[in-house]
């Protein structure tokens, strides 16, 4: 019999927004000398300054990477796995780019039948399919330019996180949630031309469990888990960007 785990759902979230929002201040605080100083380059020509300008290009990035997904104690939600994608990004006002990116996880989860009890209900584990959409804003923290060929940058966006797929006798289904991401990057880009760029952040989505979960002489969860809440996964991705429309 599976032992009720508590989820507390909303220090959950608290910490990890806290944790967003403090990586950022620490980036930001860092780069933010360097990029006061790009506006003039004292003592140096424009060869051995470590400023150089860049084309304001479309830039389409193909990237793989992983998905580390929140435990639940029951790891009846999607899991962590392998992730991949395209991300397009669009320069508009000043040092910010419009992105828009999609993102395929290959998941899994273990799938359970309430209305058993003891190794009976374990329906075994589940291979899911969890895709995302997103769009927002990414803020160049050096503008237009690179330092050593290096642009690091601070990333904001709204979407949705999407795996269907069910399992017999398990009523649980993950469905299309509304999600929100915060993270950092980081773009080398050292000849004007073709980029590597590497993101990691976090990404917000709700959760539901099933009322099935907390019925039953022996139910898989305890009433006081939450039956509804946000989780976040954390994403580590690494890509190659191609310049479109010079």
């Amino acid at each position: 019999m599976n032992t009720p785990v508590r989820i507390t759902y909303m220090s959950k979230l608290t910490s990890a927004v806290s944790l967003s929002v403090a990586v950022v201040a620490v980036v930001a605080l860092a780069v933010a000398p360097v990029a006061v100083s790009g506006q003039v380059v004292v003592g140096h020509t424009p060869e051995s300054s470590p400023f150089h300008d860049i084309d304001a290009n479309q830039r389409i990035t193909l990237f793989g990477g992983y998905m580390q997904a929140q435990g639940d104690g029951l790891s009846t939600t999607p899991q962590s796995g392998p992730s991949f994608g395209l991300r397009y990004d669009l320069p508009v006002a000043g040092p910010a780019d419009f992105y828009v990116r999609f993102q395929r996880v290959n998941s899994n989860r273990d799938a359970f039948n309430p209305a058993l009890i003891g190794n009976a209900r374990a329906l075994g584990q589940q291979s899911l399919a969890m895709y995302s959409g997103d769009l927002g804003f990414a803020l160049n923290l050096t503008g237009r330019r690179t330092w050593h060929g290096f642009i690091p940058n601070l990333n904001f966006g709204l979407g949705i996180v999407s795996a269907a797929g069910t399992t017999k006798d398990d009523p649980y289904d993950f469905g299309t949630q509304f999600a929100f991401n915060t993270g950092i990057g980081l773009r080398y880009n050292p000849a004007n031309s073709y980029e590597i760029r590497l993101d990691a952040g976090p990404t917000f989505y709700q959760n539901h469990f099933p009322p099935a979960y907390y019925t039953g002489t022996a139910p898989l969860l305890a009433n006081t888990v939450s039956r509804s809440g946000y989780q976040h996964s954390m994403n580590f991705t690494a890509g190659l960007s191609i310049p479109i429309f010079r």
